[in-house]
């Protein structure tokens, strides 16, 4: 890949990314221009929860077939070369397997498992970090005898914060547009080989958010929902995710080891995530500082400006100058739309927000 080419993609990437669009666009446009930058026979993009790194959802180009939980078990093993939170948490965000593997990719589950059955030999791994937060990531993939060269990885690296920005903006453009209020949390029982043992009534509601129409003990499930029933049947005890629904309210996936029979068996509990829970995923989106965090936790708790005022110590009217910087970057006009429309958008508070006149 010459410079040209590279300088040529990277600001159409930029644009991309600058061009506000939503996920779907954003992920086949970003596809189209990767393609011809970094040319590759497969890949895989994933968006992901930033707070547990945990991958929520997927997008294939010529993979040969969906993800299942299997799949899910092998390719996001933490311990084996080049894991997504491993090039998340580092200084380069992009690796390539064999050089990982200092030639021998063998070394690798995810090779041996996965790749070499399917003739591929190289792959390009980029977790897209931005400010710190990894928001998505994806796969190239190259059939025998192709590799990826340490140019491309260094090119992939560069391109990881454009990308992470493009898809943390793609989260907070999505608004709600029904409500998840009284809606009961749902239940769902994995058995030791993987396979649904039973589901409550609730779950086909919260699987129908996650885009899933078919039934839970017949049909492959949500990708998020596999994902996390995989971190915690690896080991990793408790797991969760947020995931943004289908109507736009936010859907909080939890899944724990079972005690008692069968080793492996997995509980998965899917219910309406709570406003503290989104909150920090939220104003991590809009690029809130650490300041006007507090100030929309303290917002959500129900305070007004003079208590917000009294807990951080801070005169009333630089609340006011906060709010109205939180305001601007997030759309809306006042506290009480900042909580309706941004950080609870099925009006579960339980506080109303206060609004003391001064915000607008």
């Amino acid at each position: 890949m010459n410079h040209s080419t590279r300088a040529r993609a990277y600001e159409r990437v930029a644009r991309l990314t600058a061009a506000q669009v939503d996920l779907a666009t954003f992920l086949d446009e970003a596809s189209a221009l990767l393609a011809k930058a970094l040319p590759h026979d497969a890949a895989c993009w994933h968006t992901m929860d930033p707070a547990t790194l945990i991958e929520t959802g997927f997008f294939l180009e010529d993979m040969p077939n969906a993800p299942d939980a299997e799949v899910a078990a092998l390719a996001y093993l933490p311990d084996d070369f080049n894991s997504f939170v491993a090039l998340a948490r580092s200084g380069h965000h992009s690796g390539v397997l064999s050089a990982a593997t200092g030639g021998r990719p063998e070394q690798s589950v995810r090779y041996r498992e996965l790749l070499r059955p399917n003739n591929v030999i190289g792959e390009l791994r980029t977790s897209c970090v931005v400010d710190g937060a990894c928001w998505g990531n994806f796969a190239f993939f190259r059939e025998a005898p192709a590799d990826f060269t340490e140019d491309e990885q260094a090119f992939a690296h560069d391109l990881a914060s454009l990308l992470g920005g493009g898809f943390r903006g793609a989260v907070v453009r999505a608004r709600s547009r029904s409500s998840a209020v009284g809606l009961w949390p749902g239940l769902l029982l994995f058995d030791e080989n993987r396979q649904v043992e039973s589901a409550t009534g609730p779950a086909s509601h919260w699987l129908g958010e996650l885009g899933f129409r078919g039934t839970p003990i017949e049909d492959p499930l949500p990708y998020a929902l596999l994902t996390v029933a995989e971190h915690a049947r690896g080991g990793a005890g408790d797991a969760s995710v947020r995931v943004r629904g289908e109507s736009g309210v936010w859907v909080e996936v939890h899944a724990s080891p079972v005690s008692g029979g069968a080793p492996g068996r997995i509980a998965v509990i899917l219910q309406s995530a709570t406003a503290p829970s989104v909150a920090p995923l939220l104003s991590a989106a809009y690029g809130l500082t650490a300041r006007e965090r507090e100030l929309v936790d303290l917002v959500l708790q129900g305070c007004g400006t003079g208590e917000i005022a009294t807990r951080l110590f801070i005169s009333p009217h630089t609340v006011q100058g906060h709010l109205k910087s939180i305001f601007a970057k997030t759309g809306v006009r006042s506290r009480r739309e900042l909580v309706t429309r941004v950080f609870v958008p099925d009006h579960s508070t339980s506080r109303s927000p206060r609004d003391d006149g001064e915000d607008r």
